[in-house]
């Protein structure tokens, strides 16, 4: 990790000059972050928030399935079939993004159900991470229950399709186990009394720690 500063100046006819001093971190290696958790527990707000603490890309699960849900009835081959080729396109232009720069992600990991495309999808993370030759650091964000069930419901959460129907969490969790197996670095952080702001924090400080 580098930690540069920059100063600035404001010039112009006020008889104080006011400078602007501020600090940020670049990172110096490569490394893939998923951050994982069942839907609305924060993943995507954290992923932003973190985005601005470090740098790098955020490529957060929906935009990949989204493309999916728009052209094919979910779950359906043709549906999987669109996912899988939009996760191709998108793995392959990180594959040539430089080395240093931090990929964010944001995806449910979880054994169970019927399709299997959620363990899918994370042993494609974990060979991506393995292609670039990096670490592969993964958060996982639990809430209590009653916070889960407030947060699914936002504004926000309908305006990017996401689920927003609590009868549909409740299932998932009845019926899958979030998991983080092959991961180089594994954390859990309790974000209920957490802004996801002060998550990102979390994140970034015990990422420094570990590198």
């Amino acid at each position: 990790m580098v930690i540069e500063r920059q100063l600035r100046a404001r010039n112009g006819n006020d008889p104080g000059i006011v400078y602007c001093y501020s600090a940020y971190i670049r990172w110096d290696f490569a490394m893939l972050i998923n951050l994982n958790g069942w839907p609305g527990v924060g993943k995507l707000t954290t992923g932003r928030e973190l985005k601005e603490l470090i740098g790098g890309k955020l490529l957060d699960n929906h935009t990949i399935l989204n493309v999916g849900s728009a052209l094919a009835e979910g779950g359906t081959l043709e549906y999987y079939q669109l996912v899988r080729s939009v996760r191709s396109v998108a793995f392959a232009a990180i594959m040539k993004m430089p080395s240093t720069l931090p990929i964010i992600f944001t995806n449910v990991v979880a054994r169970g159900g019927t399709s299997g495309f959620l363990e899918e999808n994370w042993h494609a993370i974990i060979d991506l991470a393995k292609a670039r030759r990096c670490p592969l650091f993964s958060v996982t964000l639990t809430c209590t229950p009653v916070e889960n069930a407030h947060r699914i419901v936002s504004a926000e959460r309908g305006s990017l399709g996401k689920i927003q129907t609590l009868e549909v969490l409740e299932t998932l969790v009845a019926e899958r186990v979030l998991f983080d197996d092959g991961a180089t670095y594994r954390r859990t952080i309790d974000n209920t009394h957490l802004s996801p702001a002060e998550t990102a924090r979390h994140i970034r400080g015990w990422i420094s720690s570990v590198k």
